[in-house]
């Protein structure tokens, strides 16, 4: 499903009869590293997708791919990445901006949270997770911390999709299980990819030591 189907599913599911920049933007936060953006820029991503759905909205000013857009998502640049569409929303001074702007977000901030979340997987000397002096330390047995921040988006589309079910909202509950089964694959073609490169030994020592904790924990 490509960005601006998910933003029109946003925007059916919000009852609006064009896409505006906080469908979009909605649809940038769903998965991969948009999904990553609220926790590097401090936001709580639950409220900032709230006030992203309740935002004022604004009427069609013309057509992409045949979806009625707002004039701010007519001036996002296409098919220019990630970031260059965020902050072309800032830019466009629509819904999305002032939300974001409400949490001071600026260009600034939005490439450097950009850089800072792939930091780590354009370093091949990096050390997965451990960045800063307060974060644990991981071992050769650890799972890289994408798969990482794969699990807690499956289990916040499980998590959304429950609440979906239970408001009996069911196309809903339909496009957020598709997504989660999305990442789900993901998820597993990486845990092959690191799994293959594991030392058994180290995986052995991880599990025994795992125990050692489980036991301990028994124990108080």
């Amino acid at each position: 499903m490509s960005l601006l189907e998910r933003a029109h599913a946003h925007a059916v599911r919000l009852g609006h009869d064009r896409i505006g920049g906080e469908e979009l933007l909605l649809a940038v936060l769903d998965d991969g590293v948009g999904y990553a953006l609220p926790d590097a820029w401090g936001i709580s991503r639950d409220v900032l997708v709230w006030q992203l759905e309740k935002a004022a909205s604004s009427p069609a000013a013309g057509t992409v791919d045949g979806y009625p857009v707002t004039a701010e998502v007519l001036g996002v640049p296409r098919f220019s990445g990630l970031v260059e569409l965020v902050v072309g929303l800032l830019a466009a001074g629509g819904g999305a901006a002032r939300v974001l702007g409400e949490h001071g977000v600026t260009e600034e901030r939005v490439r450097e949270a950009y850089a800072r979340i792939w930091a780590p997987f354009r370093d091949k000397n990096a050390v997965w997770g451990g960045s800063g002096p307060g974060d644990p330390v991981r071992g050769p047995a650890d799972p890289p911390v994408e798969i990482e921040s794969l699990t807690s988006q499956i289990a916040e589309y499980r998590r959304r999709k429950e609440v979906a079910v239970d408001a009996q909202e069911y196309t809903q509950a339909a496009l957020i299980r598709d997504k989660e089964k999305k990442v789900l694959r993901r998820r597993s073609e990486l845990i092959r990819e690191w799994a293959a490169t594991v030392d058994p030994v180290d995986l052995a020592e991880a599990v025994v030591s795992l125990r050692e904790q489980v036991a301990t924990l028994h124990r108080t």
